[in-house]
């Protein structure tokens, strides 16, 4: 069994309707005490994505919680932490599938999703993360940006073939065409990764709203100019993508050590 996680990690989000969209579809939730953090981009007609991104941001932290058996800190090892967080996004999963065939309306919605649970080991802090679709996951280390997930699109498969350059996915018109996701298919098989943190690290969680409007040199830029004010981030990071044209929704979430006095207070909430 794993350690208690030393230092805890705080995460603090902002969502954005953006310029373009009426209804903002993308979701978050923040369970500090759980050390559980979940970012949705809903999709499909009507209300349908919206619905689809919020049941996923409950179903998945309700999941833990049955897990945890109500404890306030994550008491399992990275190996179960997997297995935890791959039951939680199926769980998800079959809500969003049997609201939608119960809700014509909603037919054919879906969402996106990115997860991280932390844990520790004797000596470090490990991040689990989770994911189906195009909302990343990146880590602030040492003033580089590193993206940690692999994009379900069909140009990232295009890409891994070597069909398509990096250059050509960013304008390719196909290129948020989607492979997984939520609420899609019966199974949704979310691609599952362990990292080992280091104390100074910074992670971000971000719907495509961002990365549509900025590439990641253009974020890491932004990030190293607020390092010293979290909050400051989160802002400058939605308020860029906006003032850049805001085609899309686009949703933030940041987490850092608590170590880190820009995090100290942070509420714990979910949106």
């Amino acid at each position: 069994m794993s350690t208690p996680i030393a230092p805890a990690w705080l995460g603090t989000g902002l969502t954005d309707v953006g310029r373009v969209r009426r209804i903002n579809q993308d979701a978050f939730s923040l369970e500090n005490d759980l050390q559980l953090w979940v970012l949705a981009d809903g999709m499909g007609g009507h209300a349908g994505g919206e619905i689809a991104s919020q049941i996923a941001v409950q179903i998945i932290p309700d999941y833990f919680k049955t897990q945890q058996g109500g404890k306030t800190s994550n008491p399992f090892p990275s190996a179960r932490l997997e297995t935890i967080l791959i039951e939680a996004l199926e769980t998800a999963n079959q809500r969003i599938l049997e609201h939608a065939s119960q809700n014509p309306d909603c037919k054919g919605m879906g969402t996106t999703i990115v997860a991280v649970a932390m844990t520790s080991t004797a000596d470090q802090s490990q991040a689990v993360i989770a994911h189906t679709g195009d909302s990343r996951a990146y880590v602030l280390r040492n003033k580089e940006l590193f993206l940690w997930t692999r994009d379900h699109t069909l140009m990232e498969e295009r890409l891994a073939l070597n069909l398509i350059t990096s250059e050509q996915v960013r304008t390719h018109p196909l290129r948020h065409v989607l492979t997984k996701a939520l609420g899609i298919d019966l199974q949704a098989h979310p691609t599952v990764q362990t990292y080992s943190l280091e104390p100074t690290d910074l992670l971000l969680l971000c719907s495509d709203g961002l990365t549509k409007m900025l590439t990641d040199l253009e974020i890491q830029t932004l990030m190293l100019t607020q390092t010293s004010n979290i909050e400051q981030i989160k802002h400058t990071l939605v308020e860029t993508a906006n003032r850049l044209g805001g085609e899309d929704n686009t949703t933030v979430v940041l987490i850092g050590s608590d170590s880190d006095a820009t995090l100290i207070d942070l509420p714990t909430t979910t949106e």
